[in-house]
């Protein structure tokens, strides 16, 4: 079974960045690993690369990394690139990671698949440029209405898809629809979340945007800081540069230079290393799909303060493995933080209870089982 993957990964020597790239390179480590018997390749566009180049990854995994169109929006260049590629090869199946790149080979004769990481319609409300909303959320969310129906199978990553799925009166147009859930990297289950020694230690690994709601933290942390003077919060991720500059303001005015700490983009060995160390991940969003950081929180052990937004409800069952919070509230949040990182045996019990949800529903080995079983099925009925 020959599969091309077309979607967002990382540079050689470079960790995966953030959601789909992250869960992209998670997938294809576990198919690697699984020793079956399936041909993969993968076929990625980048506004960082000069000259078309390939890669290997994982011992027989060629990455073809190709640049994209400079004078031309990538909703509209990378489906060009993608045909061109796609005729150039033989594939048994194409697994794609964004919908726009379906958009020119949805009349081949390849059984395809998208994976939907975002709900474009809903994130827009959280992205101020009106070119970017219009280029990119809107297009996607176009092009993803049309392809739907097309499509030999969808891949819904929680089941907060599926929701938003009912409500756009698609659902029961599409076909071969499958609850998958992201796969987690097996690195993240050797943290140990009896060894953390710094209990006042608290990290949100997340894009520096609105939509993740960093400020509210900052509101929080300020609060904190009255019962635990020596709290820290680490701020990780890449940033919008407007929101950043509001963060870097609310701390300078809160006094909070010595307690939080922006760290930028960082490797999956340093987030390892900050998961070890803290006692707590916050991830206070606006709106999320299914939060790569909350499923890691989890199965490295540590308890979660999160948004009681519709997706975390999902992943999170109050006072069990995290807390669902609501995030505009910095009083109950401050609250419960300060009960938490007091409380040693009450992180391990809440930590160990994630990492057990953690193992039996975002494992890698389970994604990928999931995963496989979906393509022979679906080339079953093609066959």
């Amino acid at each position: 079974m020959k599969v091309c993957y077309i979607g967002e990964f990382p540079l050689p020597n470079h960790s995966p960045g953030a959601g789909p790239e992250n869960v992209l390179y998670n997938l294809v480590k576990g198919i690697c690993k699984s020793n079956n018997n399936i041909d993969v390749s993968i076929v990625t566009i980048r506004n960082d690369v000069t000259n078309p180049f390939t890669h290997e990854y994982f011992s027989n995994v060629p990455v073809h990394y190709i640049p994209s169109f400079k004078l031309l929006p990538r909703s509209f260049g990378d489906p060009i690139k993608i045909r061109k590629f796609i005729e150039e090869n033989d594939f048994d199946l194409i697994h794609a990671h964004y919908p726009i790149a379906l958009a020119k080979i949805m009349d081949m004769d390849i059984p395809k698949i998208l994976t939907l990481h975002g709900i474009f319609h809903i994130e827009k409300k959280f992205v101020k440029n009106p070119l970017t909303r219009l280029l990119y959320h809107d297009y996607n969310t176009y092009m993803l209405k049309k392809i739907l129906s097309k499509l030999d199978g969808f891949v819904a990553i929680s089941p907060y898809v599926i929701d938003i799925l009912k409500e756009m009166n698609t659902y029961d147009k599409m076909n071969g629809i499958f609850q998958i859930n992201n796969p987690i990297d097996e690195l993240f289950f050797s943290i140990s979340s009896t060894k953390k020694d710094k209990s006042n230690f608290i990290i949100y690994p997340a894009r520096i945007t609105e939509r993740k709601n960093q400020l509210a933290a900052i509101e929080v942390i300020k609060l904190v800081k009255e019962k635990v003077p020596d709290v820290k919060l680490i701020l990780t991720g890449g940033s919008d540069k407007t929101y950043l500059e509001k963060v870097n303001e609310s701390i300078i005015k809160n006094n909070l230079t010595q307690n939080v700490e922006y760290l930028g983009k960082v490797s999956r060995d340093k987030i390892l290393e900050l998961y070890q160390k803290a006692s707590i991940v916050y991830l206070l969003s606006n709106q999320e799909t299914q939060p790569m950081s909350i499923i890691e929180s989890m199965a490295t052990g540590t308890p979660v303060i999160v948004s009681k937004i519709n997706s975390n409800k999902y992943l999170v069952e109050n006072g069990v493995n995290g807390y669902l919070m609501d995030q505009n509230d910095p009083e109950k949040i401050a609250e419960c933080t300060v009960e938490l990182l007091a409380n040693k045996e009450k992180r391990v019990k809440m930590g160990e209870c994630a990492r057990h949800i953690a193992q039996n529903k975002y494992n890698s080995d389970i994604i990928v089982e999931q995963t496989l079983e979906m393509y022979k099925k679906i080339l079953g009925v093609k066959q």
